[in-house]
Order: structure tokens, then C-alpha cells, then sequence
């Protein structure tokens, strides 16, 4: 008996021992191979190869700035395949997504195809609402996207994963948006595979916080009005966070509003279309986050679009052909200050419908406009789940139908946009349609729309570390 015990104590003695031989290899083991750059990307330091990450997801300069990234790293030992996964930096994207770093302790025999990688199933979040809740994720690389090379820094094999939650976790930005304020992300029922073999870990907790309360590093109060056809708004409060900018407003409209927004502040303007959201401090525009710390901001709200209710119909006549066969233009008709046309494509088999308008408009207000069959779009919102249905109604497009003499449809095969500036072809069932004149198209899902050209800018003031 007393032998057995001693065996016993033995046995656990020798593991511990071969445990700590194994992990103080892999901590401080400095390999001195020669890392073939045929086969991977191989990166001077870390901070370069973050560098290359931010072409990806550029949030995560800002992230840095903040201090949301370059936090505790966190060590974990595989002994079993004699290597050790360290991850690097979590953070919530402002769409609603995990982008996590980490990497591997790279072998002399390690070859692209048999690397290790890390799966995780779900992750769940803590310092908010629902917090108990997990939520199942989808893992996207996007280290090896960018040259098809595994990357490698000081003998470890690098990776970034964007983890994008699935529906149930809320369905649209709006609603994801909530998970960039939680304090940690808790990444659960993850594993590592690499070589055949499977290694389980625990369950990891990884901070998410910024150097600022509630991830808002500077604001700064405003009173810019407009006037639109409900009355007047004020822009009253600009916030600048890690996962957002907030443009604070006060006043009277629908719900349905929609507002089209250029960020000027920097050297490639770019427009947005914007709902309204609502929290603790009022009703707000959600707008996307700067790169990197910004002392003033500049936009200009260019429309306010009050809903897309519109409608307009046209009866193409056997005239109305002979025209567009000769390379004229059909009026359908004109809604809220745009006026539509159709003419025939130079083929003269397919059908192109333009917009184009007297006011002054943004690009990003054309480029929002999309044209679908409304059969295709009825069969579309038909199969769909009731997640999914909430999602193809906000993105609803224009929508198109055509019906002959005998009120039967005319097949629209696919819309697509072409060459033109302001305009989608119509690919359809061009037999029918020439032999069932005169044909009725209608044009529903129409915006109506204001033309505002405000410019919103000021300086801002940081806010105290906490």
C-alpha cells in the first residue's frame, strides 16, 4: 500500500515536472530556424503587422489610440501538440462583430496546409443587458485574405478573426450595435485543430474596454436647425466613440426619416443614409467612427428622405416603342422632384430605366436606389424567416412590374445597374413584352425627399481618461 502511495507521488511528481519542462520550453524557447518566406509572410514586428491589419479593419487604429487594443495577452499552453496559443486583442467592431487577434508558436516543420487554427462556437458578453445570453458565431480570416501567405512575427504564426454573430443575436446593425458597450467578450466551446488533432480550451474572458467611459473620448454641444416639411430639427450634441459617432437631434418628424449624410472630414468624402436611433439622452444619428483621434469634425447633411411611399405608372404604347427604337427616352413619370425615364438598351432587347433630378443631390442618394421585379422581391420576403423579413423590408428596393394588355405579368429575369450614371438595366422576357402592347409598368417604393446641403462641423473636446 505504502508503495503504491509512493508510486502515486511519484507519477504526479514526474508530470509536474514534465509539465514545467514543456511550458518553460515553449516561454522561453527561442527558436533560430530559418523561416521559409516562399511560404509565409514574414513581418519585422508586431507593430507592422497591426499596421497591415488596419488596411482591413481600420477601427483598430483607433482602437489603439483609445486604448481598447495592446491590453493583457493571454498565454495558453497546448502541451499535447508541444506549442502554446497566446490571444492577442478582442474588440467589438461598429457593426456588431468580435475582431480578435492571437497566434501560435510556429515548428521548423510547419507547412501553410497543416497549421493550427483556433474555432470558437459562440461567444456571450458582459456589462450589458442580456448578458447571459450566447450567441452562436461565424469565423471570418482575414490575415490570410489579404495575400493568401500565413503571417508570421518572431516565430509565431499570426491571425486575425472577425466573428460575426448570428441573427438571433439582434438581425441588424441597430440592434448589434448595443454589444459595443459591454465590458468583456466571453469567447466559449472553442477548440484548436492542427495536424489531427483537436485540443478543447476553457472558456475565455477578454476585457473590452477603452480608456474612456462608456468607449466616448470627445464631444461638444451644437445648435444647427434646419427646416423641413414637419416643422424644424436642431442638431444639438456631436459624440465621438470608439464604435460610433452620435449626432444629437431635437424635434418633430416620422419615425420613417431617413437622413443622407457626407463625412467631410477628411480627403475622400464619403455618404451615408442614416436611421434614427434612441437611448438614454435622446434621439440620435448613428454615424461611423473616425479612423483615428480628431480634434474638429465636418459633415454635411445633403437629404432628408420622409419615407418611400411613392408610386408611378405609365402604359407603354406601340408609339412609346417606335420611339425608344429610335434611341429617345419615355417618361414613366416624376415623384418627389425625380423625374424616371425608360429607353431601349443598344441591343434593343433590353429595357434601362433612369432617375435624374433638376436639385442639387448627393452621390450616395442615387447609389441607394436599387430596382427589383416585385415578384422577385414578394418570393424573396416570402421564404424568408421573420428575422430575415425585418432585414429585406429596411432594405426594400424600388420595385418593378410590368403587365401586357391581358393584365398577365411579363417576366423580369434580373436588374442590374450598368454604365450609365443613374441607371439599372431590365433583363426580361422581351417577346412578351413587344407582342402584349400596350404594356402597364409601375414603379413603386419611391422616396420622397428634401434636399437640405447643411454643413454640421465644430470642434471637439476631449474627455478625461477614467
Amino acid at each position: 500500500m505504502r508503495k503504491l502511495n509512493l508510486y502515486k507521488i511519484i507519477g504526479i511528481f514526474l508530470s509536474f515536472v514534465l509539465f514545467l519542462v514543456i511550458f518553460n520550453q515553449i516561454k522561453n524557447g527561442e527558436p533560430n530556424f530559418k523561416v521559409d518566406e516562399s511560404l509565409f509572410e514574414v513581418y519585422e514586428s508586431t507593430s507592422s503587422w497591426e499596421e497591415a491589419m488596419e488596411n482591413s479593419v481600420p477601427q483598430t487604429r483607433l482602437a489603439r489610440e483609445l486604448g481598447a487594443l495592446g491590453g493583457d495577452e493571454r498565454r495558453i499552453p497546448l502541451l499535447s501538440a508541444e506549442r502554446d496559443l497566446i490571444i492577442h486583442d478582442a474588440m467589438v467592431l461598429n457593426y456588431g462583430a468580435v475582431y480578435l487577434t492571437y497566434s501560435f508558436s510556429l515548428k521548423e516543420s510547419d507547412q501553410p496546409y497543416n497549421l493550427p487554427r483556433l474555432h470558437i462556437g459562440s461567444v456571450s458578453f458582459t456589462g450589458i443587458e442580456e448578458s447571459n445570453e450566447s450567441y452562436l458565431v461565424s469565423q471570418q480570416n482575414i490575415a490570410i485574405e489579404q495575400n493568401g501567405k500565413p503571417h508570421v512575427v518572431n516565430h509565431r504564426i499570426y491571425q486575425a478573426d472577425i466573428l460575426m454573430l448570428n441573427h438571433e443575436a439582434g438581425g441588424t446593425i441597430n440592434e448589434l450595435n448595443r454589444f459595443s458597450s459591454a465590458d468583456s467578450v466571453l469567447i466559449q466551446d472553442a477548440y484548436v485543430q492542427g495536424n489531427d488533432e483537436k485540443v478543447n480550451l476553457e472558456n475565455q474572458e477578454l476585457s473590452i474596454e477603452s480608456d474612456y467611459a462608456g468607449n466616448v473620448y470627445a464631444e461638444t454641444d451644437l445648435n444647427k436647425s434646419v427646416k423641413i416639411k414637419d416643422g424644424e430639427l436642431t442638431f444639438s450634441h456631436f459624440e465621438a466613440g470608439l464604435n460610433m459617432n452620435k449626432l444629437y437631434i431635437k424635434g418633430k418628424y416620422d419615425p420613417q426619416i431617413k437622413f443622407v449624410i457626407t463625412n467631410t472630414s477628411g480627403e475622400n468624402p464619403y455618404s451615408i443614409e442614416y436611421d434614427v436611433r434612441e437611448d438614454k439622452d435622446g434621439s440620435y444619428l448613428p454615424l461611423e467612427p473616425f479612423q483615428a483621434i480628431q480634434k474638429r469634425f465636418s459633415y454635411r447633411l445633403n437629404e432628408v428622405i420622409f419615407n418611400k411611399d411613392g408610386s408611378i405608372s405609365k402604359t407603354i404604347a406601340q408609339s412609346d416603342l417606335e420611339a425608344m427604337e429610335k434611341g429617345e427616352k419615355v417618361t414613366i413619370g416624376e415623384y418627389s422632384g425625380i423625374s424616371y425615364t425608360v429607353h431601349l438598351k443598344d441591343d434593343g432587347q433590353q429595357l434601362v430605366i433612369s432617375f435624374d433630378t433638376q436639385e442639387e443631390i448627393s452621390s450616395q442618394f442615387f447609389n441607394q436606389f436599387d430596382i427589383e421585379s416585385r415578384k422577385t422581391y414578394e418570393e424573396r420576403f416570402d421564404v424568408a424567416s421573420e428575422e430575415e423579413r425585418q432585414l429585406i423590408e429596411a432594405r426594400k428596393p424600388i420595385l418593378l412590374e410590368l403587365k401586357d394588355d391581358k393584365k398577365s405579368s411579363i417576366l423580369i429575369y434580373q436588374t442590374r445597374p450598368i454604365g450609365e450614371p443613374n441607371s439599372m438595366q431590365v433583363d426580361l422576357d422581351h417577346e412578351h413584352f413587344t407582342s402584349g402592347l400596350p404594356v402597364s409598368m409601375t414603379l413603386s417604393n419611391l422616396p420622397e425627399f428634401q434636399s437640405i446641403n447643411l454643413d454640421i462641423s465644430g470642434l471637439l473636446k476631449m474627455n478625461e481618461k477614467k
